[in-house]
Formats: structure tokens, sequence, C-alpha cells
């Protein structure tokens, strides 16, 4: 969706990551994959969406800046740097 790179020079995409959210209804949520490593678990972040196109639309919309803080909140919870 979006490429990123982190201040440690790791290139990252930004994704969307299909997930129940409330009433049991299909979302998504925003979410991080490193491009060297693509079979890898993507880090999750706590933003939701209520569909695939709504998440698709912000992550296109988002600033790199923004989409970096995300990328290092979720990586601070993963135990990540």
């Amino acid at each position: 969706m979006r490429e990123i790179t982190d201040k440690a020079g790791t290139r990252w995409e930004a994704i969307s990551v299909s997930t129940y959210g409330a009433h049991r209804k299909l979302g998504a949520t925003l979410a991080f994959r490193r491009l060297d490593e693509p079979d890898a678990e993507p880090l999750t972040t706590p933003i939701t969406f209520n569909s695939d196109e709504a998440a698709a639309f912000a992550i296109s919309t988002m600033s790199d800046a923004e989409l970096r803080r995300r990328l290092t909140m979720a990586g601070a919870v993963a135990g990540h740097r």
C-alpha cells in the first residue's frame, strides 16, 4: 500500500489486515510489514477501520511522518527497537 523507511533505514510497507471489530463485523487494522521479510507476521497497531476501503484511503492520506510515528509505537509495543 505505502512504503516508508524507518530511522534505522529499514523499509516497511504500511498495510491493512482484516480483523473483526464491533458486532463481529469484518474491518481492518493498520499494520506494518518489513519489505525484506514478506512472510513475517506484521506489526499491528490499535488503529482500526470499518472496511478495507476505509483503511486504504486512510493509509494513502497519512503523512510519512504519521506513518513512521505509528510504526515506532507498534514496534515499541511488540518489543522491537
